[in-house]
């Protein structure tokens, strides 16, 4: 017997919904009939799946097990929150389809932190002691992305610079690249004021768009009493702030804060752009 592989369309009942799939099949040559395969078979089957998933809004083992992974929950840690048995979230995570009862609990879970971490508090005591503090660390890692995410987003925003335009330096706004100029320049300046740190920036993004007709690090700058600022400046160190990469300590005359980086310079996202940056290191305190 000869066979090839070839795509079909295969329809598959799925809790007693019919579903077409197109996909790789063992073909006999001779009555050009699907032949049995286990290994496609089982991938026509999980393509089935995944339509069904889709099509009624069901939870895949990929997104259990990403959400387990984000709040450092294993699966026994998990099905004790959600008064379930182990075995069953081992079962969903391996592609059984799940009830319409857990499926919208696990729905809510993910979608909704404040639902889960009402959740957390309200079952914890069925942890252990080590489960509930790897928890209580994410919930507060996971705490400070979503401020961070809704303090970058009002910066968005307020100043409209993901897009490319005159303002930004034809370059959308790069949050990795803008912390890195910062934490650069608090690194190679002892005692860097705001003010000066302003000036810094401004002159690095100014000169890169000079020379190469796009800024650095997308930021839009304003004219202010001491020279040029990035827009809501107070706004950006803020969510650096909120996102432990750089702290503020006051002046010894009590005059101003002096910035501390409490993270390391990129070397590696800069490279080339490093030296334009690097220029403008020495410019004195304002």
């Amino acid at each position: 017997m000869t066979t090839h592989i070839e795509k079909r369309k295969q329809t598959f009942k799925v809790r007693d919904e019919n579903i077409t799939v197109e996909a790789d099949a063992l073909i006999d040559d001779k009555t050009n009939k699907i032949l049995f395969d286990l290994d496609l078979d089982n991938q026509a089957i999980d393509l089935a799946f995944n339509v069904y998933r889709r099509k009624n809004n069901l939870i895949s083992p990929a997104e259990m097990v990403a959400f387990r992974k984000k709040y450092q929950l294993s699966q026994r840690s998990l099905a004790k929150l959600l008064d379930v048995g182990s075995a069953t979230i081992a079962r969903y995570e391996k592609g059984v389809l799940p009830s319409e009862s857990i499926n919208n609990l696990l729905r809510k879970i993910k979608d909704d932190s404040s639902y889960f971490v009402g959740l957390f508090h309200q079952n914890k005591s069925k942890l252990s002691a080590k489960d509930q503090k790897k928890i209580e660390a994410a919930i507060s890692k996971v705490d400070k992305q979503i401020k961070g995410d809704s303090l970058l987003n009002a910066y968005l925003f307020r100043n409209q610079n993901d897009q490319h335009t005159i303002e930004d330096g034809f370059s959308k706004f790069d949050l990795d690249k803008f912390t890195n100029m910062v934490l650069y320049f608090v690194q190679h300046n002892p005692k860097l004021s705001k003010t000066r740190l302003n000036k810094l920036l401004f002159y690095s993004d100014f000169r890169f768009f000079k020379e190469n007709s796009v800024s650095i690090s997308g930021t839009t700058y304003i004219h202010d009493y001491y020279g040029p600022v990035p827009s809501d400046f107070e706004l950006l160190y803020t969510l650096l702030k909120d996102s432990d990469e750089v702290e503020t300590k006051p002046f010894g005359d009590g005059h101003g804060e002096m910035f501390i980086s409490t993270q390391e310079f990129n070397k590696n996202l800069f490279r080339k752009l490093q030296e334009q940056v690097s220029h403008f290191g020495k410019i004195k305190k304002s």
